[in-house]
């Protein structure tokens, strides 16, 4: 019964040294903690991983000048009206802008010229889309009010937008595009996605009204720390990215993909009929940067795993260093009163 007795204890001490040591509570909290913000973290950029993962399918550069355009039952529903819209600070062209300007006038004699001053945008948000006159007024940078008022113009009028620094070589033929139904065209750009300087539209097409619907929200997640970091702000609450997220939006509501009523043009495809000057009056310092970044699109990820790696370790040397110090406290309030006694 003894030596039974003692194998039992022999065996037991055995089998506590192969068992792994027992976590700490607090370890278990910080982990916990970290994964419940890694997935929070996956969940505000799942937009961005969608758009690499799925550009082709959403984006893709199908359009095609040259071709034909589908025969529908509906000329008038085919028709992308003869308007052609820019945007301008005041109506007097600042000398850089002039020639350019006038080409694009001149290639498109037989349309209606729209030029969207501040004032005269401000005037025609504050009488057609007064809910979103708050934004408007709000927006820190005057390029916000540049890249929102051509949603707007394009929703509710349709037609064709040029940015100021585009120079027209020949019309574009707008009447191939399209089908019956709403439809837009929008330029491809890098790394995916497409660009807001080059667009044209029937009149309120709903991939627009999901864009200006949009408008508030992404003005509400930038403004806190837009003066901060200008150019992501930009591009995130109106510019070329808010664009994307909004198609893309749009374009996974559809019933198939690639949608009859959004189609993409390559970049290269435009160079017959327009060029970009590319002025960018608007870019700050941290535009270089970024923008070589945005040509190298799994850099992010990349950047952006080693940052979440330091920022966890020091999140959770912090919160450890935070949980003692109330012991510490304790413990030398504890000494000073015994060595008082």
């Amino acid at each position: 019964m003894a030596f039974h007795q003692y194998d039992e204890e022999l065996l037991g001490r055995r089998m506590r040294r192969l068992r792994f040591p027992r976590l700490r509570r607090s370890s278990v909290y910080l982990l916990v903690i970290d994964v419940t913000l890694i997935v929070l973290l996956l969940c505000e950029i799942e937009p961005l991983i969608t758009l690499l993962r799925r550009n082709e399918e959403l984006f893709g550069p199908r359009f095609r000048p040259d071709e034909k355009p589908e025969t529908g039952t509906d000329p008038e529903a085919q028709t992308i009206p003869h308007i052609l819209h820019q945007t301008c600070a005041t109506d007097i062209i600042p000398e850089a802008w002039v020639h350019s300007q006038q080409s694009c006038r001149e290639a498109y004699s037989n349309f209606t010229y729209m030029l969207w001053t501040d004032e005269l945008a401000r005037d025609f948000i504050a009488r057609e889309y007064p809910w979103f006159l708050h934004v408007w007024d709000g927006y820190p940078f005057p390029i916000q009010r540049a890249d929102s008022i051509r949603y707007f113009v394009l929703h509710h009028f349709g037609g064709i937008y040029l940015d100021m620094d585009t120079l027209c070589k020949e019309p574009f033929p707008v009447d191939g595009i399209g089908h019956d139904g709403p439809h837009a065209l929008f330029k491809s750009t890098l790394p995916t996605g497409v660009t807001n300087d080059f667009m044209m539209s029937t009149a309120r097409h709903p991939a627009f009204a999901v864009a200006i619907s949009r408008l508030p929200v992404f003005y509400k997640i930038t403004r806190l720390w837009a003066r901060l970091e200008p150019y992501v702000a930009i591009m995130l609450s109106s510019g070329p990215l808010f664009l994307t997220l909004a198609l893309k939006d749009f374009l996974l509501g559809e019933s198939c993909l690639p949608s009859p009523a959004v189609q993409v043009i390559h970049f290269a495809r435009l160079e017959p009929y327009i060029t970009d000057l590319e002025s960018s009056t608007w870019h700050r310092k941290d535009t270089k940067l970024l923008m070589w970044l945005g040509e190298r699109p799994w850099s992010w990820f990349g950047l952006g795993a080693v940052g979440l790696v330091i920022g966890v370790y020091v999140f959770n040397r912090a919160l450890l260093l935070l949980c003692k110090a109330p012991r510490r406290i304790l413990s030398v309030a504890h000494s000073l009163k015994r060595q008082k006694h």
